[in-house]
């Protein structure tokens, strides 16, 4: 593995967490750093604690991740509230609504849960009850992210979800999604055979009952089609997301097959092969032989996979700012790039691209006046 040296400790600790007892201050320095460039360092003070190790690491190193693992579980307090919100905002329409990424892991207690903390909630319903849903937001103190015409074309048009909602009073952020990928790229995923198979909470706070989560095949999938295909800005923390995933319910009867099916089904054959790939690679999950072969068709050529691997090599590992690299900046950069390809068509793209340019043209100057003033 010839990652820089910081996140080859944080990688060498996560799957081996008695490799913090040999680090020194100088390491649990460069480790927590890096931990905290990945939104990971909560999730690592929970495997040094689940463990064993916890009590045999230095004392301040104790204080921060015991600081950062507080922190998480008061984001995970404010998420079931949040989650408590909308179902109240819902309560007069009688649509499903199916949790996605961090607040289905957090309401469902599944095991990338731990340490995690999220930004905003993000909520999965049917496409046709959207608008119902949206208002119903707007009326219980939801305001739109976006105000500018072209933002809003993009999002009603070109994309998953409507635009961001932000509450008024409490400024928690909403993604309202009709689907799990971009309807102008390569996914074509069945929305009606996701609410099909998309499963209640387990025990239910009050309130709770009518909230759902994708079903354990369909999750892993929305994953790695959020990473593998949108954006890797948070590589290894998505990345450990889909492998405590696999670890999770890789033991459940038929799990595996299912998992190959509904990447068929959902034409996100690539991204689940780039997430076996990586997560075996740098987390060490285990996989069948049988379903490591069948993935294995979902293989690009072998020019692109070796440009692939460097370029998520490079992107798991965030360079500190003292130490800049040129480098890996810019493959993050190629990633940026080659994630905006497969959002949309090349002709589509071109356009939008163009139209943001020119906007920051025209911005540029009124924010240098405003700088100036």
């Amino acid at each position: 593995m010839s990652l820089a040296p910081d996140g080859a400790v944080l990688l060498s600790v996560m799957r081996d967490p008695r490799q913090a007892l040999m680090l020194g201050i100088a390491d649990w320095n460069a480790l927590l750093e890096c931990a905290r460039r990945h939104a990971l360092i909560a999730r690592l003070s929970v495997i040094l604690r689940d463990s064993g190790c916890f009590e045999a690491l230095p004392q301040i190193a104790q204080e921060v991740l015991d600081d950062a693992r507080l922190t998480a579980d008061s984001n995970h307090t404010l998420l079931r509230y949040e989650a408590n919100r909308v179902v109240h905002a819902l309560r007069d329409i009688d649509v499903p609504v199916v949790l996605l990424k961090g607040g289905a892991y957090i309401m469902a207690g599944l095991p990338p849960a731990r340490g995690r903390v999220s930004g905003d909630l993000d909520i999965l319903v049917p496409r046709a009850r959207i608008g119902e849903v949206e208002q119903a937001m707007i009326a219980h103190g939801w305001i739109s992210l976006v105000s500018d015409s072209y933002d809003e074309h993009y999002y009603r048009e070109w994309s998953h979800q409507i635009p961001p909602l932000r509450h008024g009073e409490r400024d928690s952020e909403l993604d309202v999604h009709h689907t799990i990928a971009p309807p102008t790229g390569p996914a074509r995923p069945d929305a009606e055979a996701i609410f099909a198979a998309a499963q209640p909470i387990p025990n239910p706070r009050r309130g709770e009952a009518r909230l759902r989560v994708l079903c354990p095949a369909d999750m892993v999938l929305h994953s790695a089609v959020h990473l593998f295909n949108e954006q890797m800005s948070m590589a290894l923390r998505d990345l450990s997301d889909m492998h405590d995933l696999l670890n999770h319910y890789g033991h459940e009867p038929g799990f595996w097959t299912q998992l190959v099916e509904r990447a068929v089904l959902h034409r996100v054959e690539r991204p689940l092969f780039y997430c076996v790939r990586y997560c075996q690679r740098f987390l060490g999950t285990q996989v069948p032989a049988m379903t490591s072969e069948a993935i294995a068709a979902f293989a690009p050529g072998s020019l692109a996979l070796a440009i692939m691997d460097g370029l998520v090599e490079a992107a798991l590992i965030h360079a500190p700012q003292d130490r800049p690299d040129r480098g890996a900046d810019f493959a993050r950069w190629l990633l940026f790039v080659r994630a905006h390809r497969l959002r949309m068509p090349l002709r589509m793209l071109v356009r939008h691209l163009a139209v943001k340019a020119f906007r920051r043209s025209r911005e540029s100057p009124e924010r240098e006046e405003i700088a100036q003033a």
